[in-house]
This record gives structure tokens, C-alpha cells and sequence, in this order.
């Protein structure tokens, strides 16, 4: 029963973080203007744009499989966890039209 109510806790710390860093950011970072409708990361507030990650070093370094991270913040938890630096590869494939 405590440990229900302590990941309830933690929870809701989370979220109420998550929120905090929000308005602190909107205040703050006037560069980035923050879309109403996009996700925003978990950790710095910033609107997330697409990027991807393979689903087993997600849950190493986030925890679990839910969870919104921007690229900046999820390469400097990456470079915390695990030591070594993680970077998104850029692969073009251009197709020609006919």
C-alpha cells in the first residue's frame, strides 16, 4: 500500500514539475515561442519536435515507455546514463519524381 501511494506522490511531483518548468520557460525563453497544441518536453518545457530513438535505449534512459523528452534533453540524460554520447543519425533519401 505505501508503495502505491509513493509512486502516486512521485507522480504527482512530476507533473507539477512539469508544469512549473513550463511557465518559468514561457516567462524566460521569449526565442522559442512555445505551440499551444505541441507536445512539450518533460524536462526544459520546449515544444518536442520529431526525432527517433530506438525503443530499448528509451526505457534505459527514460524508465519506462511513456514520457516526453525534447533531443537536447534526452541526449544529455543519454550522455549522463550511459556514458557515452548518443546522437540521432541523419539519413536523406531523395526520390525523384517521374
Amino acid at each position: 500500500m505505501l508503495r502505491i501511494y509513493k509512486l502516486k506522490i512521485a507522480e504527482f511531483w512530476r507533473v507539477t514539475t512539469y508544469k512549473l518548468w513550463q511557465k518559468i520557460n514561457r516567462i524566460c525563453l521569449k526565442t522559442y515561442p512555445l505551440i499551444e497544441d505541441c507536445a512539450r518536453c518533460e524536462e526544459c518545457g520546449r515544444n518536442v519536435h520529431d526525432f527517433h530513438v530506438p525503443d530499448d535505449l528509451w526505457v534505459e534512459i527514460y524508465g519506462s515507455d511513456d514520457g516526453i523528452l525534447c533531443y537536447d534533453c534526452f541526449c544529455n540524460k543519454a550522455d549522463e546514463k550511459t556514458g557515452f554520447k548518443w546522437r540521432m543519425e541523419l539519413v536523406e533519401q531523395w526520390r525523384r519524381s517521374q
